[in-house]
């Protein structure tokens, strides 16, 4: 063998070797970069809008406790105010498990010539021993006309809607009758 040919060997085993060494320390390289990255996540939120279609029957203005005031038309009052000002048992009568109670009910609004919307819950006034599982309000009870999907399983909550036309102001006021045993009244359950 000639020195010109052994030096190629050796030349040839060190491109070799040094191939492999750079492509070793390439993928140690590769795997300590990518393992000092961490994970990250926007801090910022996009804005996302959502509707429903009402596809039959009525709609009224969600509350959960309060009220509402709106257009003769069924439309929440532009400007509109309304705050329940008290719930009070004005009077009670019978005895436990067919008593009566007539409830007045204070309102604040600016509804005027519309309506008030509302969800009071009558619990909060009058002895804690009234059975609600059986309880209704009573069908004479014009100043309150019962939301669709309402039913008297609903109370202590009652959500309806007073009578349009009343000029409701500063100091209006509603009055009904709940029973305690709708199977012994004529009782407006929805």
């Amino acid at each position: 063998m000639t020195r010109e040919g052994a030096a190629g060997g050796r030349t040839g085993m060190r491109r070799v070797w040094t191939v492999a060494l750079a492509t070793i320390l390439g993928i140690v390289g590769v795997a300590t970069a990518t393992a000092g990255v961490e994970h990250t996540q926007s801090a910022w939120t996009d804005t996302t809008y959502t509707s429903a279609v009402a596809t039959a029957g009525t709609w009224s203005v969600p509350v959960s406790v309060g009220c509402t005031a709106m257009n003769a038309n069924g439309t929440p009052k532009n400007g509109g105010f309304c705050e329940v000002l008290s719930v009070a048992v004005d009077q009670e009568w019978g005895t436990p498990g067919n008593r009566m109670r007539g409830y007045n009910v204070r309102l604040r609004s600016n509804a005027q010539d519309g309506y008030i919307q509302f969800t009071i819950d009558l619990s909060s006034a009058g002895s804690a021993d009234f059975s609600w599982a059986t309880a209704g309000l009573t069908a004479g009870s014009s100043h309150v006309t019962p939301n669709s999907g309402w039913t008297c399983a609903d109370l202590p909550k009652l959500t309806g809607k007073t009578p349009t036309n009343w000029g409701w102001g500063p100091n209006s006021a509603i009055y009904f009758q709940i029973t305690e045993n709708r199977s012994s009244q004529a009782v407006n359950c929805g």
